[in-house]
């Protein structure tokens, strides 16, 4: 009798188990066993996502510099300009002086590539190649047109970019601060009034040509001043 008796008080208290396990703190358990195994199975799965996704894009380290010069090929923009130069002869004033102003920087030109001055020499070299070419725009007159000229509103374009340029004349000639960069800014204006005067006349091969010697020489301009102003570091 008394085994039966401990029998159904162990029925009993299995039953008042699983009624507990039904009530609200049962089904509470129940939802944090099923929440965890979720969270396992979720990483389980994650980890080789992650395996696979790409690597994160390196630091950025600044903008670059501007492009490292190269000796031989400064000294190879010398020479060839050192031979355009000799072969252009002027017939004026204008040209005369733009030519002489054209060798004396590229002279200089040669003395910084020797000092391993690269930057300068290039400026140099570039600015004397921009006189030269200003100086033989206006000798195309006599030699007639070589290749299709630009029409009217082609060349009135042109005339108001070098109106705009000529704004920047004075400004490159004082940075430069040398006798011939403060006669420049004038020789400039002279090439732009001609072009006008040949533009007003419908005279437009010598519109154009007058025009690209104002341009010339106020990039010759930029360069020089270019030259004279150091570049900044290079970025590390």
């Amino acid at each position: 009798m008394r085994g039966d008796h401990n029998a159904r008080l162990s029925c009993a208290r299995a039953h008042i188990g699983c009624e507990r396990m039904r009530g609200p703190r049962g089904l509470h358990v129940i939802s944090i066993s099923a929440l965890l195994l979720v969270c396992i199975l979720n990483f389980a799965w994650a980890e080789p996502l992650l395996s696979q996704a790409p690597p994160p894009p390196p630091a950025p380290r600044g903008l670059p510099g501007p492009p490292r010069l190269d000796a031989r090929a400064v000294d190879d923009h010398i020479q060839n300009v050192r031979r355009h130069l000799e072969e252009i002869k002027p017939k004026d004033q204008d040209g005369e002086m733009l030519i002489a102003v054209a060798r004396r920087n590229l002279d200089k030109a040669e003395e910084k590539a020797h000092a391993s001055d690269l930057f300068v020499a290039d400026r140099l070299v570039a600015a004397s190649d921009a006189f030269i070419h200003a100086a033989e725009h206006p000798l195309h007159l006599e030699e007639g047109p070589k290749r299709p000229r630009p029409d009217a509103e082609e060349i009135a374009s042109h005339l108001q970019r070098v109106y705009f340029r000529l704004q920047q004349a004075d400004f490159f000639a004082r940075t430069v601060g040398d006798d011939d960069a403060k006669q420049l800014p004038g020789m400039a204006r002279k090439f732009y009034e001609r072009s006008l005067q040949a533009y007003d006349k419908s005279d437009w091969l010598g519109a154009d040509e007058f025009a690209k010697s104002a341009d010339d020489t106020i990039r010759g301009l930029e360069n020089l001043a270019q030259a004279a102003t150091p570049p900044p570091p290079r970025p590390r």
